[in-house]
């Protein structure tokens, strides 16, 4: 008697947590869900001058993201380079499928690197690339957020658990030997940026929920930011970007070619992006098809290949974004409300949807601005309601400047809610709806030439409820 009322107890347990999980799932596919009548403006038609640099994060993201595009430009006479960050080497469901065992080697993740570059070689033969037109750079797989935040320096390397090393082991990667290391991964980006002289970038959208795609952002946005202001790269070369990973997207899912490719809801309606859609001929959808096949690897695990095949659609889709920037302004009274009021302001996208920010839609970061005073940055933050909530906003700022020898790179952290912060007490002045923040640099720590700036958002209880992109932002001084 007892076992089948535990064995009820249970059933309901099941039925309750597949209603949650089935009532979440549909709130967030209706939320993401763009509206089927949205009308957006056609890409720049491309030119015989157009250079193209796609960078992608894994094996087979320049072609879901860029395939028609590429064929485009090489049709006008264009000239195209592709690069790929990591070779896809940690995706442990494809190994296993791949080597048929479920305890594999670090040789096994190292192989199935292999085997995805030679897709990469294959699908790109399709739409009319060369291998010499092809650059792997080789680092670890599920492991550039950790380069871009904590493992900057060469001399400490990120450690891989999937190939287990702490550089890169493939014998066709750009640079040999090469340290898992962000300042690296940077390095390399701005060199082929040099040599090849884009007049047009994409890389992954700042909003797209894989970290290794938020990562490499918010790497191509700090290349271009230097080379442009070093005058190493034309200040009419644009970044724009594509996107891959965002719940359900490409919404609907599986391979329907004859549905447009449109952005999720929330990334149009902030307005910080400018999408932009470029229609896809019959042959280039074909090509691009026959492309995507190429990656049977991911073809054979079953939730990769609906993802890859939604891609086949009428279009593609491009997001344009402007890189904002704040100047010196020294006559203005900052610890003023009214003067950041009259003052234009940058929005920050948040990176993805989850319960926690669905139920506590208020007190997150709606708008960020900026002005420099001498050695001073300050940062309003205007947060609707923000006195009302007991959140803590986790602000994370990395600083860069140009330098003869490249760049140089710091990073600030500091955290604040309404009644605490790791800030002086001088540093930071709260209002019902916004937080101004004042950083003070030394000729140790000097101003930066431009930065990328996140924000996480945690309630009460310390759990997550908000993560903003990375957004770049430059610095007129």
């Amino acid at each position: 008697m007892r076992r089948a009322y535990i064995a009820k107890l249970l059933m309901i347990g099941l039925v309750l947590a597949f209603l949650i999980a089935g009532t979440g799932y549909g709130y967030f596919y209706y939320q993401e869900k763009p509206e089927p009548s949205l009308q957006l403006s056609s890409f720049p038609a491309v030119q015989k001058q157009t250079r193209l640099l796609v960078i992608a994060p894994h094996c087979d993201d320049e072609t879901l993201g860029c395939a028609g595009l590429i064929q485009a430009v090489l049709q006008a006479g264009g000239a195209v380079q592709v690069v790929v960050v990591t070779n896809g080497d940690g995706f442990t469901f494809a190994v296993e499928r791949q080597f048929h065992r479920l305890f594999l080697k670090a040789d096994d993740y190292v192989e199935s690197g292999y085997v995805r570059q030679k897709e990469t070689v294959h699908a790109l033969a399709y739409l009319g690339l060369q291998p010499e037109q092809i650059t792997f750079f080789g680092y670890p797989d599920r492991g550039l957020n950790a380069l871009w935040l904590d493992y900057w320096d060469s001399n400490r390397p990120y450690h891989s658990r999937y190939t287990d090393t702490e550089y890169t082991p493939y014998d066709n990667s750009y640079q040999q030997k090469v340290a898992y290391a962000g300042e690296n991964v940077l390095s390399g980006l701005e060199q082929l940026m040099r040599s090849f002289k884009p007049t047009l970038i994409m890389a992954p959208h700042p909003a797209d929920e894989h970290a290794d795609h938020a990562a490499v952002w918010a790497f191509a946005a700090t290349a271009f930011m230097h080379l442009q202001g070093s005058g190493e790269l034309s200040s009419a070369a644009r970044l724009d970007t594509y996107l891959v990973h965002r719940g359900d997207f490409p919404i609907p899912h599986g391979y329907r070619p004859g549905a447009a490719l449109l952005p999720p809801r929330p990334l149009y309606e902030n307005r910080e992006t400018e999408w932009q859609v470029q229609a896809l001929s019959t042959q280039a959808m074909t090509v691009k098809e026959q492309a995507v096949k190429a990656y049977t690897s991911q073809l054979q695990v079953p939730v990769m290949s609906s993802l890859l095949l939604s891609f086949i659609r009428s279009n593609e889709l491009f997001g344009r974004s402007s890189i904002p920037e704040i100047n010196s302004e020294p006559v203005l009274d900052a610890t003023s409300l009214n003067t950041w009021l009259n003052k234009p302001s940058f929005l920050i996208a948040s990176r993805g949807v989850n319960w926690l920010g669905a139920i506590e839609g208020r007190a997150k970061i709606a708008a960020v601005g900026g002005l420099v005073q001498g050695n001073r940055l300050w940062l309003r933050f205007h947060i609707p309601d923000y006195s009302e909530r007991q959140h803590t906003y986790q602000v994370s700022l990395i600083t860069f400047g140009r330098e003869r020898q490249g760049v140089w790179r710091q990073r600030k952290a500091f955290s604040f809610s309404t009644a605490e912060s790791d800030l002086a007490e001088g540093d930071i002045l709260r209002f019902p709806n916004d937080v101004v923040v004042r950083l003070t640099y030394t000729d140790r720590q000097p101003l930066p030439d431009f930065f990328l700036l996140q924000v996480i958002t945690r309630d009460i209880l310390g759990l997550m409820i908000d993560h903003t992109v990375w957004q770049p932002v430059r610095v007129s001084l």
